[in-house]
């Protein structure tokens, strides 16, 4: 199955997912992508014809022969990394570690033996393919325009292959995670980048990319110069632009998303634990979120606050979510007094967090005695 994505694959089966089980594997220099999967009887590997696939192990002659031919290989080969498919290579201590990417433990001074034929997205893929392939954040084998490789720091360029083409390595200094001298770094620079710690993540990318043509978007900036509403700056959140003559609760406006936390999350991941949003951890150290229904007693205490101020609820679940608590919008975009509350106030907060003032909109004052946010 080519990166278990059965639309690449030459024919799909419903008795293979992934976490898959890696049986064996071989350097096939540019036949083979990915290491061959047994599976239900079958045998399952990626060609660089960019085709997953898939023969019937028990009854295919040719493959039978491939399997015997393998089996026997393994006798003699060393070639094969039968012990080392599980180690997690990154910043490990132990040299077996090095089996990962090195066709054997490389000596200073002597030839980095790389896998793959040195193929560096080849080497990170046999594992990244699927445990990050919903989290790269870019891709590689292009040839960066010349202005672009003119402005790369020396280093980055380092990280192109013989093609000049984009790899992994052009971000991700590898031998920070690999030399126990460099292993200094991991607190600041878990994910070893090239020119790391950086104040901002995205400080990584203008090493190579014009920082002024990435200007990222602020949602919250909703009206310009002239006072008028950016109704384009509407729909990041809204299916439609919504009509503020005629809405007068969250019920009356439409969102391009159902569970209203994942609005606030696209890009406020880190605030998400913040004190108030995360109210505690289990015993497992996952937290526990702020997002409940409130029960019969903290609805009550809310519609008697809501003279002065809104605080929505999501609409499908009921729950408190970071909109309850926090004013998205500019001020003097909403029209009714209620509904602007701390706009553009501290941490948009819909009620002042002086002496939980926030807090106090849904809970009783004795609930949370001595509770102050920062």
């Amino acid at each position: 199955m080519f990166l278990y994505n059965p639309q690449l694959n030459t024919q799909s089966t419903p008795d293979l997912a992934p976490p898959l089980e890696p049986l064996w594997e071989f350097d096939a220099g540019d036949l083979i992508c990915t290491s061959p999967t047994v599976a239900s009887g079958k045998v399952y590997f990626g060609g660089k014809d960019g085709l997953g696939k898939r023969y019937n192990a028990m009854k295919d002659k040719l493959m039978r022969l491939f399997i015997t031919t393998l089996l026997i290989s393994l006798l003699f080969s060393q070639t094969f990394a039968s012990e080392n498919l599980n180690i997690y290579p990154h910043w490990s201590e132990t040299q077996d570690k090095c089996l990962e990417c090195h066709e054997q433990i490389p000596e200073r001074g002597g030839r980095t033996a790389l896998r793959f034929n040195g193929d560096i997205n080849m080497l990170c893929n046999r594992c990244h393919a699927t445990i990050s392939k919903d989290k790269y954040i870019h891709a590689t084998c292009m040839i960066p325009p010349r202005t672009m490789m003119e402005k790369m720091p020396e280093e980055f360029l380092s990280g192109l292959n013989g093609d000049n083409q984009i790899t992994c390595a052009v971000c991700h200094k590898i031998s920070y995670q690999c030399l126990n001298s460099e292993f200094y770094r991991k607190k600041e620079n878990r994910l070893f980048h090239r020119g790391a710690p950086y104040k901002n993540r995205t400080d990584l990318c203008y090493n190579c990319h014009d920082r002024s043509k990435y200007k990222k978007l602020n949602p919250h900036n909703q009206i310009n110069e002239e006072g008028e509403l950016k109704e384009d700056v509407c729909t990041y959140c809204h299916d439609i632009t919504p009509d503020r003559k005629h809405a007068k609760s969250i019920e009356d406006v439409t969102f391009n998303q159902s569970r209203f936390d994942q609005l606030c999350l696209r890009c406020h991941t880190d605030d998400a634990y913040a004190v108030g949003c995360v109210m505690g951890y289990k015993e497992n150290g996952d937290p526990i979120y702020h997002a409940a229904a409130p029960d019969a007693k903290m609805a009550n205490k809310i519609i008697a606050t809501e003279k002065d101020v809104i605080l929505p609820l999501e609409i499908v679940t009921g729950n408190v979510f970071c909109g309850t608590c926090h004013n998205p919008h500019e001020l003097g975009v909403q029209i009714r007094e209620r509904a602007n509350a701390g706009a553009d106030s501290h941490k948009r907060l819909r009620i002042s967090q002086k002496n939980a003032g926030i807090c106090r909109g849904c809970h009783d004052t004795k609930d949370i005695k001595g509770f102050q946010l920062p």
